[in-house]
């Protein structure tokens, strides 16, 4: 009996001892689609099986979680490239670690939709009306894109700046702008609530959102990193495999309105994969012609040493 206490004794202190030293990564989010996978490997305990300590540090806006990963409080961060390149620009020493989310035809992440009276209009009816937007953002970038594919020129809309995304739709549902560009769900909820949704990004095919780690991360052989990655990868089979099982989930933490709650669908997310040197070309193209980069980074800069 002795013995036996003393074996449990000692995996005890080895389970501690092994909790003690695994990796903290503080990661900041916010509420959207993009981040179920990271919900998911807390929830489930994926990351501590890989060894990694992870807090999910949420936030209301893409600028407060842009000045704490500048701060330093943050150890990695899911954002969109455009963003991305301005931290890495600003010096935060941070590369990209994967493609959270990837345009897929059938699940559109964002779109520009129509306010109920613009609703029955078509895209030569929209020319010089305005779309409601965040300028130098991805929010613009998309816009730009999306022009391209519907085969109007650049500026078929007059662009207005309404930086907070529940105002931008307020003012659409009110009529007070035409359209307005908005991620899922709230462009399926405007449509819900009397507007149409014009196009969306689903067909352009490009990278969108990225999740990035601190630069330390991949040091030492990117012992981190490689944990991070395997963590990652087993959310998203989860994902796969049983997505129903998450519904509750994803509801509770990307804040999908209740009328939607039932049927929207739950995303298939990319297994980690890093962004095409030719399509972190573009955006950093884009990024120099609005005056938001000098010059480009070089890709051994801004990416993962390590494929993942």
């Amino acid at each position: 009996m002795k013995k036996v206490c003393i074996a449990i004794a000692l995996l005890f202190l080895m389970s501690v001892s092994a909790h003690a030293e695994n990796l903290k990564i503080r990661f900041g989010i916010l509420p959207v689609i993009d981040t179920l996978p990271l919900q998911v490997g807390v929830q489930d305990g994926l990351f501590e099986k890989h060894g990694i300590d992870m807090a999910l540090i949420r936030f209301a806006s893409a600028l407060e979680r842009d000045t704490a990963m500048q701060a330093g409080q943050l150890d990695g961060y899911f954002g969109d490239l455009i963003a991305t390149y301005l931290l890495i620009n600003q010096g935060v020493p941070m590369r990209i670690a994967l493609t959270s989310w990837r345009t897929t035809p059938g699940y559109p992440m964002f779109g520009i939709a129509l306010s109920p009276a613009n609703k029955d209009r078509d895209i030569g009816d929209m020319k010089g009306r305005t779309l409601g937007l965040s300028r130098s953002t991805v929010m613009e970038y998309l816009a730009d894109k999306m022009e391209n594919q519907l085969g109007v020129n650049r500026g078929h809309f007059s662009l207005l700046e309404i930086k907070k995304i529940p105002i931008r739709m307020q003012m659409l549902m009110t009529d007070q702008v035409d359209s307005a560009l908005l991620p899922e769900p709230l462009l399926s909820l405007a449509r819900l609530k009397g507007g149409a949704t014009l196009a969306t990004a689903e067909k352009l095919d490009m990278p969108l959102t990225v999740l990035c780690l601190h630069d330390s991360y991949f040091a030492d052989d990117a012992k981190g990193y490689t944990a991070f990655i395997a963590a990652y990868k087993e959310a998203v089979q989860r994902l796969a495999d049983s997505p129903e099982k998450y519904r509750s989930l994803m509801a509770k933490t990307c804040r999908i309105p209740k009328p939607l709650m039932a049927e929207f669908p739950v995303y298939p997310y990319p297994m980690p994969s890093l962004p095409s040197a030719a399509e972190l070309d573009e955006v950093q193209t884009w990024m120099v012609e609005k005056g938001l980069l000098k010059v480009k980074v070089p890709d051994e800069t801004a990416l993962s040493p390590v494929i993942p």
